[in-house]
């Protein structure tokens, strides 16, 4: 197989898992719709990482892997609120549902707008995967917790919230600087990841919720209290 096709194989596998996902919801098996999404996010995130390894990174590659994303991580939890919480609502509770389609489309166009501008530590907003994880982590965590898919009252404002988070201007880490060479707060962190790895995949249901809340206030967090490189290059100016 030549390395460059490797890749776009991964990204097919995403859209294609994003595909069995939609079918899943159309039949009512919520929690395995949840599980491909799951899966639709394993090979987005290894395709680009496979990309940028081989030196494979294109145009068309990131086009392309945003028209999947748009299914896997747009439609598919769009749809998931809509049967499982607003289909009663008529108009309201289909543009409630919308969101995450509406605001995750407009995410992945900025995306690929600033996709060869430089590179960058982050994200300008919060990514498509992350949305959708969130929200389908809680329809799996109320189901294994309380034997439901959930609050209305608290999963439509977490929609909203998310959905304009991810057109926001918080920043959102790109990669994570693993190793146990680097020092002890980096040795830490990489064993506490391995550890919630472990934890995700024998508790899944149970620990994946939690996590990206976490995840997600921690970086709602940096941007409330300020980051320290725009300070950096006021003070650039200033000394200027």
């Amino acid at each position: 197989m030549r390395r460059n096709l490797l890749p776009s194989i991964l990204t097919i596998l995403n859209l294609f898992a994003g595909f069995l996902a939609l079918l899943q919801i159309s039949q009512g098996h919520y929690i395995a719709a949840v599980e491909l999404m799951i899966v639709a996010l394993i090979f987005d995130g290894l395709d680009g990482k496979i990309a940028r390894f081989t030196h494979q990174t294109s145009d068309f590659g990131i086009e392309f892997d945003s028209l999947c994303d748009m299914v896997s991580f747009c439609l598919v939890p769009a749809v998931l609120i809509h049967e499982l919480f607003v289909s009663e609502l008529g108009f309201i509770g289909g543009l409630i549902s919308f969101f995450p389609l509406l605001f995750g489309g407009v995410r992945l166009a900025r995306f690929n707008l600033q996709a060869g501008v430089g590179k960058k530590s982050y994200f300008i907003g919060m990514p498509t995967p992350t949305n959708a994880l969130a929200i389908g982590s809680y329809i799996w965590f109320s189901y294994k917790v309380l034997g439901n898919y959930g609050n209305p009252k608290i999963i439509l404002p977490l929609v909203v919230v998310l959905s304009f988070m991810m057109v926001s201007n918080i920043r959102f880490s790109v990669n994570l600087k693993l190793g146990f060479r680097r020092g002890l707060p980096t040795a830490f962190k990489t064993g506490m990841i391995i550890l919630i790895t472990i934890g995700m995949v024998i508790f899944n249901g149970y620990v994946i919720f939690p996590l990206v809340m976490v995840y997600i206030i921690t970086h709602l967090l940096q941007w409330l209290i300020g980051y320290d490189e725009p300070r950096i290059h006021l003070a650039r100016r200033k000394a200027h």
